[in-house]
């Protein structure tokens, strides 16, 4: 059998643990099938070589507690009609579905709900969306929910409250995989607790290199590593560099007064709020300084020092990001990603566990 060239993307297996181009799809002018202002669409997937992709269904906290639901199911149609019913990709719920999807040159989507504000408190929502084939949840996004902690704000459970910790067991007897990018430190603790089942960060970096709550530090790494967990890189600069999250910080206090000024006109208008947030967050990063692949690489590095070689891979975070690294600006430049892992020395072998292999051996816990 031919082993797979590592200079040519086309030869691996390149499989991302994270983006949010199905909030870009909601757009009805945006067409996946044509090259976007995005960072994924189906040509540069192509030129890439991106096979396989979870997809998130990301719905902002603002449409808590009671409007989640309905946004989330929109969301989840707009991937039906503008990806798998076309043509373009295929929702995948178990690895030989991606490869038999992979087969047919078909982008083989996997589906996560990120924030667990959209299940709306309920068991049985969570149900309902592992039945459309949803794989997996992020616990929390930026706000704390009614039952789970985010690293987001100060804590309100200590972790996971008696409700959370129902839905993470849930999710566990579901074979959902629980995501712990976005949350506490303490809700990681209680997930480890209260679980036994491998479990993933699928978007988060290393606090040791970066030093903020969003990332992980290193006794959650081996935590997750040592229950045969996936950590996937975020490609997001505020999170590789402690400096630019404080440049971006300095900016998020310079637009907030301007900001709860917009908000008094629909403030109880999830959309409109939503929109405004969308707008803001590009604002941020206005004037912070650039990196390039090497800063993923750096927290590449870590994760496998100090949790493995099999626990670490990709998690993008495109298109749910308003700046990337400058050499790593959409999905088509996964090769220069390939070359800056092979100038630090990885092995072929390495860097196709790095790729995708570890994040498919991780997902083969929760095949039928």
């Amino acid at each position: 059998m031919k082993k797979p060239d590592i200079k040519n993307p086309k030869d691996l297996l390149i499989f991302d643990a994270h983006c949010d181009t199905v909030y870009n799809l909601f757009d009805t002018t945006v067409d996946f099938s044509k090259t976007t202002q995005g960072h994924l669409d189906l040509p540069k997937s192509r030129s890439g070589g991106l096979k396989a992709q979870i997809f998130a269904l990301y719905v902002n906290p603002v449409y808590a507690p009671h409007r989640s639901l309905k946004k989330a199911l929109l969301l989840y149609q707009t991937l039906e009609k503008k990806v798998f019913l076309p043509g373009y990709g295929r929702k995948v719920t178990s690895t030989a579905e991606m490869n038999a999807a992979m087969r047919d040159n078909r982008l083989a989507c996997w589906l996560s709900l990120e924030g667990g504000h959209i299940i709306e408190n309920s068991v049985e929502i969570l149900e309902l969306f592992s039945s459309l084939g949803v794989r997996s949840m992020t616990l929390t996004h930026s706000k704390n929910t009614d039952w789970a902690d985010s690293s987001g704000e100060p804590p309100r459970w200590d972790g996971l409250n008696a409700l959370g910790k129902q839905i993470v067991t849930r999710m566990e007897a579901l074979h959902m995989v629980i995501d712990v990018s976005h949350v506490s430190d303490k809700t990681v603790e209680d997930v480890l607790e209260v679980t036994s089942a491998p479990f993933m960060a699928s978007h988060s970096n290393a606090r040791a290199l970066c030093g903020i709550p969003r990332n992980l530090p290193d006794d959650l790494i081996q935590e997750i590593a040592g229950r045969n967990g996936y950590i996937g890189v975020n490609f997001f600069p505020a999170f590789l560099k402690k400096s630019i999250f404080n440049q971006v910080s300095k900016n998020v206090e310079k637009y907030e007064r301007h900001h709860q000024e917009i908000l008094q006109r629909k403030r109880e208008d999830p959309d409109f709020v939503s929109k405004a947030e969308s707008d803001l967050f590009k604002k941020y990063v206005e004037g912070s300084a650039s990196v390039d692949g090497s800063a993923v690489v750096d927290h590449i590095v870590h994760i496998a020092d100090v949790g493995g070689i099999d626990c670490v891979g990709l998690g993008s975070d495109f298109d749910g990001i308003t700046s990337t690294p400058s050499d790593l600006t959409d999905v088509s430049c996964y090769p220069t990603l390939i070359d800056r892992l092979t100038e630090r020395g990885f092995h072929p072998q390495e860097i196709q566990k790095i790729m995708g292999l570890n994040l498919v051996h991780f997902l083969q816990h929760f095949d039928p």
